[in-house]
């Protein structure tokens, strides 16, 4: 007749469950950390993409805000162009916390940006006047009808604006060091074209200008390793 598992037995094995358990989280988390740079890109691109489709289509102008006091991509129909009283939010998306994912500069360990024909400034947080995101830090881009990227301006209708691109950088900053770059990409918004590139920052690359198109890449988290 046989006999079952003694208590020592099962406990043995249950301490043996949890340790693996253990460390498969541990991988988990680094593993997910590592892929955030990327999946917040995307959000942005969607977003942008959305945007400038938006504006194309519904002869209309939409605003793309990237507040980072909110920690909010806000993708906003402006509507009548004389007044800030009809906007509409269209949606929204999280950002990740600065200590994770930071995006309000360029990183200070990389001092190129991504090369484009046409002139693309380091995007520019400053603080709103939209009523959606009064006085908070904001980067505001809005997609007109005619295809052109301009700047928020000088009210929350726009007067002023100005046909500006951006680059949009996003990178993970080393756990020991949170004033260089893990993993570092950027997102390019051409002012003349309305067009959007997303970018990977390869240290492998032996030119000067380490930025690639991410078409050409190998997908998430290529090009991320070496300092």
């Amino acid at each position: 007749m046989s006999r079952g598992f003694s208590l020592v037995e099962l406990l043995i094995v249950l301490v043996v469950m949890l340790i693996l358990s253990g460390f498969s989280l541990f991988y988990l988390a680094g593993h997910q950390r590592l892929y955030r740079p990327d999946e917040q890109s995307l959000r942005l691109v969607d977003a942008l993409q959305e945007a400038r489709q938006r504006s194309l289509t519904q002869r209309e102008t939409m605003r793309v805000e990237i507040d980072v006091t909110d920690g909010l991509i806000r993708l906003i129909d402006e509507n009548s162009p004389a007044t800030a009283d009809d906007d509409v939010l269209v949606r929204s998306a999280p950002l990740f916390p600065a200590s994770e994912v930071k995006i309000d500069e360029r990183p200070p360990d990389i001092v190129t940006n991504p090369e484009e024909p046409l002139p693309v400034p380091v995007a520019d947080y400053r603080p709103s006047l939209h009523p959606l995101s009064l006085t908070h830090r904001v980067a505001t881009l809005r997609f007109l009808r005619n295809g052109t990227v301009t700047t928020g301006g000088t009210d929350a209708i726009g007067t002023n604006s100005a046909t500006a691109g951006s680059t949009i950088f996003i990178w993970s900053p080393k756990l020991d060091n949170d004033n260089e770059s893990n993993i570092a990409r950027a997102i390019t918004v051409v002012g003349a074209t309305g067009s959007v590139r997303y970018w990977e920052y390869d240290r492998s690359i032996a030119a000067t200008n380490k930025w690639k198109d991410s078409r050409r890449s190998g997908g998430y988290g290529g090009g991320q390793t070496g300092n």
